[in-house]
């Protein structure tokens, strides 16, 4: 049975049942501890993701008119143009003086972030905006009037990575403000003390916990630990009890716990301290309260404000416009404009890296005569690593599909395996020990834009983005189209960024340009934005103390929060 049954409603959705925490454990793990494999998932590293994906651009050089006055106005009926050489490179208009593109360009124009306006029948283009400000227009020929504008479009909608939130290694505690930034993910916790200079989590564990026989509560790799998880049971703080409707249960106690390991594993007094507690999108008002009781009664923070998640991605990225697209065991995409949530516009579905997990475990389970399940929380973990290795996003699914010639090897070798473990996976061959990976490494990511693929009849990623733009309002649609923000465990898989480009260019206007911006820190993006959040002068006004706690509830309970 899979981590989550999927099956259709009576309005054609698909309903996910709840996570199943306690599968069957093959009898090779059950003296394993899991522990260093742990350690590698859990990692937090300050070295920049090394990207596939480069901006897209599109370039072009030749002959122009520009007009020959300095008014830089279209041309009503009769104007004097006079002609220049230029061509686009990297997010650059170049100009050259002589006819022909020397060595060294007479001026450079930069033209990321600026707006190309069209006139098919001036054959002219406006190039306005931008960080510089500029305002200039172009004649082109007729006859490469759509290579012109594709080319100015694709430089216009490039970014830069000086622009993301950068973490600084070995940042100091903020000298006048004592901040906890908690971030309570479905998959993992974060934790870290407010900074002066943006940093990653201090504290960084799975959200999991192990309710022993004898009434212990276990948080994180220790749960994990054989001498625990036989003798008790898996549990998550906050559980899915409906997915599909959003129902949820949470455990008080287990979220008690994860809390304090977050407070111990700092090393600080709470009662000394507020806290940013960052939430998912999905979690319902309903359980805000009790969430914010445990924060204030039991761990006895001084104050407490609560946000949601994919808001604080954009902060990520120091912008205020976009589509948020936060790939976790759910998606969600959140279109925000100048700061604010288009609350209409959002989309939360209970689908995303737990069912690239699930297509690869079934396809690992029919090549592979039962080496493992992959279905008990200490299996999840191997698959998880398997797939974080190996799996991929192709550009053309039917040419990888045909080729599909690159061999790869993972090994448990690293992670103290016992005796009897197979600790072997490789693309091609299965032999003595050794797991078959084969084409499930892509095929296992192609449900993301082809959801067929994994048994379901629902949207495509990308057209799950198209909607949410089109439902937010037409003066901000060509803006979102070009800003669109990864984040997202599952926002890692190599090619995702430039399959979700190159689909959403099959359904958006060719008159617009799409363009998906991964910062290499996406994987801390919410938390990096709940950073800036903490620092800013309004935060203290947006905490809540054990006083003012009720009334807080009632306007929480009013609002859409």
């Amino acid at each position: 049975m899979p981590d989550n049954e999927f099956t259709l409603g009576a309005n054609g959705h698909f309903r996910a049942s709840p996570e199943k925490m306690n599968g069957e454990e093959n009898s090779v793990l059950k003296d394993w501890n899991p522990r260093k494999l742990v350690e590698v998932l859990y990692e937090v590293s300050y070295e920049p993701r090394v990207e596939t994906k480069r901006n897209r651009f599109v370039n072009m050089e030749g002959h122009v008119d520009v007009p020959s006055d300095e008014t830089n106005t279209l041309a009503e009926l009769e104007r004097n143009w006079k002609q220049l050489y230029m061509r686009t490179k990297e997010g650059r208009l170049q100009i050259y003086v002589s006819h022909y593109a020397d060595e060294a360009p007479a001026e450079e124009i930069v033209l990321s972030s600026t707006d190309i306006d069209a006139n098919r029948e001036e054959r002219s283009l406006t190039i306005h905006g931008g960080r510089e400000h500029i305002k200039m227009v172009i004649r082109v020929p007729s006859a490469v009037f759509d290579k012109w504008r594709q080319a100015l479009l694709s430089h216009a909608a490039s970014s830069q990575i000086d622009a993301y939130v950068k973490p600084i290694p070995k940042s100091f505690q903020h000298l006048t403000e004592r901040v906890v930034v908690l971030e309570l993910g479905s998959c993992s916790i974060r934790g870290g003390v407010l900074t002066t200079e943006p940093s990653l989590p201090q504290s960084f564990f799975p959200s999991i916990a192990v309710k022993t026989d004898d009434g212990r509560i276990v948080v994180g790799a220790d749960a994990y630990a054989p001498e625990v998880r036989h003798n008790g049971e898996f549990v998550r703080p906050i559980q899915a009890t409906d997915p599909a409707l959003e129902r949820y249960s949470m455990d008080r106690k287990v979220v008690q716990a994860c809390m304090q390991k977050v407070v111990n594993d700092l090393a600080i007094d709470p009662r000394k301290y507020k806290v940013l507690l960052s939430i998912s999108q999905n979690i319902p008002t309903a359980l805000i309260g009790e969430l914010l009781s445990t924060t204030l009664s039991d761990i006895q923070f001084q104050g407490v404000a609560i946000t949601r998640q994919p808001s604080l991605v954009l902060y990520a990225y120091d912008v205020t416009t976009g589509v948020v697209v936060d790939i976790g065991d759910r998606l969600n995409i959140v279109p925000v404009i100048d700061g604010y949530v288009v609350e209409s516009a959002i989309c939360s579905i209970p689908y995303g890296a737990t069912q690239v997990r699930e297509a690869l475990r079934t396809t690992l389970c029919s090549n592979n005569k039962g080496l493992y399940s992959f279905q008990s929380p200490v299996e999840k973990l191997i698959l998880r690593y398997v797939m974080e290795q190996t799996s991929y996003v192709p550009e053309d699914y039917s040419e990888e599909e045909q080729k599909n010639n690159n061999e790869v090897h993972i090994s448990l070798d690293s992670f103290e395996p016992t005796p009897a473990m197979p600790t072997k996976f490789n693309c091609i061959c299965s032999k003595d020990n050794t797991a078959q990976i084969d084409s499930s490494r892509f095929l296992c990511t192609e449900g993301l834009f082809r959801p067929k693929k994994w048994g379901l009849d629902t949207k495509g990623l990308h057209q799950l983005i198209h909607e949410a733009v089109q439902i937010s309002p037409i003066d901000s649609r060509r803006t979102l189209y070009r800003n669109i923000y990864l984040a997202g465990g599952a926002s890692l898989l190599p090619g995702l960024a430039e399959k979700l480009e190159q689909e959403l260019a099959t359904i958006v206007p060719n008159t617009i340009h799409t363009q998906v911006h991964i910062s290499p820190w996406r994987y801390n993006a919410a938390y990096l934005g709940a950073q800036i959040v903490a620092s800013s002068s309004t935060f203290e006004d947006s905490c809540v103390n054990q006083e003012n706690l009720p009334r807080f509830l009632n306007q929480l309970h009013s609002s859409s929060f």
